[in-house]
């Protein structure tokens, strides 16, 4: 990238960039540049997408609904500053 170039992306995008810094951005951006010439570089034709890096799965298991013992619902309801039934009642969040 040019130095003319850099000045007209900053005016663009309403950016300023002090004269001393100029070189520094130049030098960072062309760095960018080489690096994704570097990333086009192989053939990837032939690849298949991957979603990651290995190829492990996760180990699901079933849902399943079980009851929680009546005295752990009283336990954790009694330990809540306020209850209605067997609800956690708090303060509104948000308003109508």
């Amino acid at each position: 990238m040019l130095k003319e170039e850099l000045e007209t992306i900053a005016f663009l995008a309403r950016i300023e960039i002090k004269e001393d810094e100029k070189e520094k951005y130049l030098t960072d951006i062309n760095k960018m540049f080489d690096y994704i010439e570097i990333l086009q570089e192989p053939d990837i034709t032939n690849l298949k997408p991957t979603t990651h890096v290995t190829e492990l799965r996760n180990v699901w298991r079933e849902d399943i609904l079980k009851a929680s013992p009546k005295k752990v619902i009283d336990m954790m309801l009694n330990s809540s500053p306020e209850r209605e039934g067997t609800f956690y009642k708090i303060k509104r969040v948000i308003s109508d």
